[in-house]
C-alpha cells in the first residue's frame, strides 16, 4: 500500500469513529465527559514579588496625527473592529484611564499584535496607524501641529497619548 491509501484509510476510519460515537462533537463544540482523563490538577502559584510596570510618558510630547488618518481609521474601525468593540467601547473614561500619558507605541503594539481577534496582524501597517489615529481623535487628543502618525517605532516611542474624556 502506498502512503495515500494509508492516509485515506485513516481518515475514513476516524470519520466513521466520530460518526458512531455518541459523545463526540466537532472541535469547537467538544465537551469532556465525566470520566475524561484530564491529567493531574496543577496548583496555581502566586508570586508576591511580581510587579507590573506601566510606562509613564508624561514628559513626552503629545502624538500628532492627520485628520485624514483618523477619518480612514474610523472607516476601518467600523468595518473590522466594531463587531467586537461596539460603538463607544474604546471611547471615554475607561480608555482615558487606561491609556492617557502612555506611549503611542504601547497602544499601537497591542492593537497590531492582537487585532482583529480572528486575524491578528492581518491589517496593513498603515491601517493600524489609521485606527490608532481614530482612537486618539475620538478620545479628544489635541494636535497643535497636525502631522502624520508614522510607523517609525522610534517616533511612536517618543510621543505620548494625551487624551481627555469626551
Amino acid at each position: 500500500m502506498n502512503r495515500r491509501t494509508i492516509l485515506a484509510s485513516a481518515i475514513l476510519l476516524a470519520t466513521y469513529a466520530c460518526a458512531t460515537a455518541p459523545n463526540v462533537r466537532s472541535p469547537l463544540g467538544a465537551y469532556l465527559s465525566p470520566n475524561a482523563k484530564t491529567g493531574p490538577t496543577v496548583p496555581l502559584r502566586v508570586d508576591p514579588n511580581a510587579r507590573v510596570i506601566l510606562s509613564g510618558a508624561a514628559g513626552l510630547p503629545a502624538a500628532q496625527f492627520l485628520a485624514s488618518q483618523a477619518t480612514r481609521g474610523a472607516a476601518i474601525y467600523s468595518r473590522t473592529c466594531d463587531t467586537c468593540h461596539g460603538a463607544g467601547t474604546l471611547v471615554g473614561a475607561t480608555f482615558v484611564q487606561s491609556w492617557n500619558n502612555r506611549r503611542v507605541y504601547d497602544l499601537y503594539a497591542v492593537v497590531r499584535s492582537t487585532m482583529p481577534l480572528d486575524n491578528p496582524g492581518g491589517l496593513k501597517d498603515g491601517e493600524y496607524l489609521d485606527v490608532v489615529a481614530y482612537l486618539l481623535q475620538a478620545n479628544k487628543q489635541q494636535t497643535d501641529r497636525p502631522d502624520s502618525l508614522k510607523s517609525d517605532t522610534l517616533s511612536m516611542r517618543g510621543t505620548r497619548i494625551a487624551v481627555s474624556a469626551p
